[in-house]
């Protein structure tokens, strides 16, 4: 491969690692190049990293569980949807803190997967991680009814006016501050059903899923769903999912659909079922120990650029599931998944209202035995906030 070290082209890893890291991260030096937006030929952004890193005051470690990569002609995102918005906010780290803070990112679990790495961000050792919602509730057990069916809603402004709210900052946000994690930006991804090609039964409603087999994750609601639901749930690790739908050892999986066409899943899915009873909601989290260490204006530097990273986010959302992912009615039918031959049901108001009967927490005592566990109140807040009225507004929620 010719190494890449002018602007206007892609960028590899390779590409760095031959050019040379001039004591950064390849991580860090991709992030530059990305938000260069090829602009910058490779030696100045090396050099411009070098030189940020050494002025800097302080060192913000953050560790990534995915990988950066670079899609020519990609719409949004030039990396994983579910680091969605990390290089935006090194760069407003950066920038807000007027250089006293330089931001070393370290992706590809090289630092540790999710769950390790938010214990790494809580004890301080690492200063800021990805993470979603689903694993970080292992530690704040009160994020789990965040993923009772339907909750939220299927509409993508009531997550986001639920977020910028003062009753999520002072419950959500505030449990998980007492951890000492503190959630810095997160992109919810609808979580729909991906069905593998093997599948010949085009899925509508929960009993076209009769004896299926389908992956789930960790989250508590979610395997309870799946029970209720005519399914098996099945635990398998991520990195065996593609090989068990294309052998048919499983017929699917529930999940945010970036996620999986970011990793190549597309040849193995035949179909997709916008259900959208719960979201994948992937995050950017601070460690609350370093943070509440930090002179105050580099700690509202910090806030702000998490605002900004947030506010980027939002805006960027609805063109990636229609124009990248190809999920949402009236994606072109060459974008993400439709361009590889995958199926988008998108069900009808009377269609989704059967989804909800069947997973509605008044017919289902395991959902109510669940949600009193991890706390009532706190549900129903969400609920509340969820479905309010008005178009939601960015906010800075540290000052509510």
């Amino acid at each position: 491969m010719k190494k890449n070290n002018k602007a206007g082209g892609a960028l590899s890893r390779r590409d760095i690692l031959r050019f040379g890291l001039g004591g950064c991260t390849v991580a860090s030096i991709g992030f530059g190049f990305t938000l260069a937006g090829g602009s910058k030929a490779l030696a100045d952004v090396v050099a411009d990293e070098a030189e940020k890193r050494a002025n800097a005051e302080h060192i913000m470690t953050m560790g990534l569980d995915a990988t950066l990569n670079q899609f020519p002609g990609r719409v949004g995102t030039p990396h994983m949807v579910w680091i969605h918005g990390a290089p935006e906010f090194k760069a407003a780290v950066e920038a807000q803190s007027g250089g006293r803070i330089y931001v070393e990112v370290h992706d590809g679990g090289s630092l540790g997967g999710q769950a390790d790495l938010l214990k790494k961000v809580q004890q301080g050792v690492v200063q800021a991680g990805s993470c979603t919602t689903q694993n970080a509730a292992q530690m704040v057990p009160l994020l789990n009814v965040l993923d009772v069916p339907y909750a939220i809603g299927t509409d993508d402004d009531n997550f986001w006016r639920l977020l910028f709210s003062k009753e999520f900052n002072d419950t959500l946000r505030a449990a998980t501050e007492q951890r000492r994690v503190t959630l810095a930006f997160t992109h919810p991804w609808r979580r729909m059903l991906l069905l593998s090609r093997n599948v010949a039964t085009k899925v509508r409603l929960p009993e076209d899923l009769t004896g299926m087999k389908v992956r789930v994750t960790a989250s508590r609601f979610e395997q309870l769903a799946f029970q209720i639901l005519p399914t098996s749930a099945t635990p398998i690790a991520w990195s065996e999912t593609f090989s068990a739908l294309k052998d048919g050892v499983m017929e699917g999986m529930h999940i945010g659909p970036g996620s999986c066409f970011d990793v190549g899943m597309a040849p193995v899915v035949g179909q997709i079922v916008d259900t959208d009873w719960m979201y994948n909601t992937d995050s950017i989290w601070v460690s609350t120990r370093w943070l509440d260490k930090l002179d105050p204006d580099l700690k509202e530097a910090v806030m702000e650029a998490a605002y900004l990273a947030q506010v980027h986010v939002c805006d960027t959302y609805e063109t990636i599931l229609r124009d990248t992912i190809g999920v949402m009615p009236g994606s072109p039918q060459n974008a993400g998944f439709p361009g590889a031959g995958t199926v988008v049901n998108f069900l009808t108001e009377e269609e989704r209202a059967v989804w909800r009967d069947a997973l509605s927490v008044e017919k289902n005592p395991s959902l109510q035995e669940a949600i009193d566990n991890y706390g009532r109140d706190a549900y129903e807040m969400v609920v509340k906030v969820a479905a309010g009225s008005g178009s939601p507004e960015p906010v800075r929620w540290w000052k509510l």
